[in-house]
């Protein structure tokens, strides 16, 4: 399916019964809606939305740079163009990056928030590390990145198995653009400063992490469940960056889990 934003197209899918509590997914940087096939099985009772973020899988890319802000007012007209006033929303890495943002600026729009694998600002060395990589896919391409992010996002033992998420996430990225790599990372690079705001969501909030992720530190998702009053904070290991692809059924139980307690509520 598609909506029509005027500047640029979204491609999204819907499942699940149309009169289901609405969950909108929010993928990470370099993939696409499918990032979450896995889940559809145990969530038949909810409306599921998955969409392509902008410069990704079958949505356009229309001209850059990013802000953070335009991650999150796709998301929102997404949600407006189906007529859904509030949803559940789990987002992983980028996707966790776009839910603090709506949460922050529009969190009447949130009946409750999934961060998954992901952070609420980067130091100085986190967002150098950004922008070495866009000036290496400026002089080489983004292609010659694949090998350093897969191990980045898998770990050795994922990667010698060649599990499903390693195929999925080694396909996705090879369909990735050089144009929306640097323009995505333009938004994480100048906009993710919300460290000293994500104390003001309020919305019921799961935190997923994993110890040994590479790019995000152990005390950074601590941080997310310090500071958002009444998160849940749940490990995934062992795992890298990318750990519902590695513990896809871990992960269902912590998320189905979460969601039936939210119903209760």
């Amino acid at each position: 399916m598609i909506c029509d934003l005027g500047t640029h197209k979204l491609a999204y899918e819907i499942s699940g019964p149309a009169s289901a509590t609405p969950l909108l997914f929010g993928h990470c940087f370099a993939s696409n809606r499918h990032f979450f096939d896995s889940q559809l099985p145990v969530l038949t009772d909810y409306r599921i939305i998955r969409y392509d973020t902008r410069g990704h899988g079958e949505s356009d890319t229309p001209s850059g740079p990013y802000g953070m802000d335009d991650l999150g007012n796709d998301a929102v007209a997404l949600l407006d163009h189906l007529q859904i006033q509030e949803t559940h929303y789990v987002g992983v890495s980028m996707g966790g990056m776009i839910g603090q943002n709506i949460a922050l600026r529009f969190p009447e729009r949130f009946l409750s928030l999934s961060l998954v694998n992901t952070i609420s600002s980067y130091d100085e060395i986190g967002r150098q590390v950004w922008r070495d990589w866009v000036d290496k896919v400026r002089r080489y391409g983004a292609k010659t990145m694949q090998d350093d992010l897969m191990k980045r996002w898998f770990t050795p033992e994922a990667l010698r198995r060649q599990i499903a998420g390693v195929a999925y996430m080694s396909g996705a990225y090879q369909a990735f653009s050089d144009t929306a790599f640097e323009y995505i990372a333009h938004a994480v690079i100048t906009d993710l400063h919300y460290s000293n705001r994500i104390s003001e969501i309020k919305i019921p909030t799961l935190i997923v992490a994993s110890p040994n992720d590479p790019g995000i530190p152990q005390k950074a998702s601590e941080l997310l469940n310090e500071r958002i009053i009444g998160s849940k904070l749940e490990w995934l290991s062992p795992a890298h960056h990318l750990a519902t692809l590695e513990h896809p059924k871990a992960f269902n139980t912590m998320l189905f889990r979460f969601l039936a307690m939210q119903s209760k509520d």
